[in-house]
């Protein structure tokens, strides 16, 4: 084992990155510890995403509190997914801003039943989640002009979803990746693009930022993109030889050797990220060919329970 591969402790809570623009990390990067951010102005704060509870979120807003009293005016979500928006009412008052497709995916899919939720997930609390769609939403790039500060909204194009963004502050060479990184944490590409995921984070390296915030995982410069990156090339040419030899995604799941990625928790998203990978081999579009999220979660659950990843 490569030892920058082993999984490393971090310190959690809010991260300074540079003059008024933080980090909130979370101490795992398993499912549903997420990060966020915010950036405070003279007038008021921007904040990158919400959590996946009430209660995480709260927690989030109260650390805030702590930096400034200033109103929070923008809430920005980088995607869709529930870890990243379902806390969005905590910031009650805020407007929200997403790409077109992170609110319409967001009214589409709706919550996941909280009591199932807290069944496959007991550490934590999902009642009272929430659906809180986008105020304001863009296709392409986005910029708040923020004091004498940019803050970029960048889409690619189809990644980790359809509808990822970053928050990029170029001048402090800061970028809030989303989920576009995943770091000491197993990659979930169930609803993207892995061509396309790869596309965006070479994009991404090249703006030529000095930090940046994953969405699961400790702060990290652009090594900390790369591991990301290693594993998805990996999985994708593993997966390309195991269905070219015509296995099924649960044959191909359970074949896969993950070798220096066996260490990085939540490896049963190896079957999420071989389904996605099945239809990305068919050339099917990722907006309509959509998987099934409650099963999919419901098979990861079961072979993780049993051993079999």
């Amino acid at each position: 084992m490569n030892k920058e591969y082993t999984v490393p402790t971090w310190e959690p809570g809010i991260k300074q990155l540079a003059p008024n623009i933080y980090a909130y990390i979370q101490a795992k990067a398993t499912w549903y510890w997420s990060n966020a951010g915010f950036i405070v102005g003279n007038d008021y704060v921007v904040v990158v995403d919400s959590l996946a509870t009430v209660g995480l979120t709260q927690r989030f807003k109260d650390e805030i509190r702590k930096i400034t009293d200033k109103p929070i005016r923008y809430l920005i979500n980088t995607h869709h997914h529930g870890d990243h928006t379902w806390g969005n009412h905590v910031f009650a008052g805020a407007i929200i801003i997403s790409h077109n497709y992170c609110r319409h995916e967001a009214i589409e899919t709706g919550i996941m039943d909280p009591g199932l939720l807290n069944t496959i997930f007991t550490e934590f609390d999902f009642r009272g989640i929430a659906v809180t769609p986008a105020d304001i939403t863009f296709d392409k790039q986005l910029t708040l002009h923020m004091d004498e500060r940019k803050v970029r909204l960048l889409h690619f194009g189809t990644g980790h979803t359809a509808g990822d963004i970053i928050v990029h502050l170029p001048e402090e060479g800061v970028i809030f990746a989303g989920d576009f990184i995943f770091l000491y944490s197993t990659p979930l590409g169930m609803e993207g693009s892995f061509a396309g995921w790869l596309r965006n984070l070479d994009i991404m390296a090249n703006l030529g930022a000095r930090v940046y915030v994953p969405g699961h995982g400790p702060v990290c410069g652009v090594e900390g993109l790369n591991l990301c990156r290693d594993y998805l090339v990996f999985v994708q040419g593993e997966a390309k030889k195991r269905f070219d030899k015509g296995m099924t995604v649960d044959e191909a799941a359970k074949d896969i050797d993950l070798g220096q990625f066996k260490q990085w928790p939540n490896r049963e998203r190896i079957l999420a990220n071989v389904e996605r990978l099945w239809r990305e081999s068919r050339g099917e579009d990722p907006t309509t060919s959509k998987l099934n999220v409650a099963e999919v979660f419901l098979r990861m659950d079961t072979m993780a329970k049993a051993g079999e990843l």
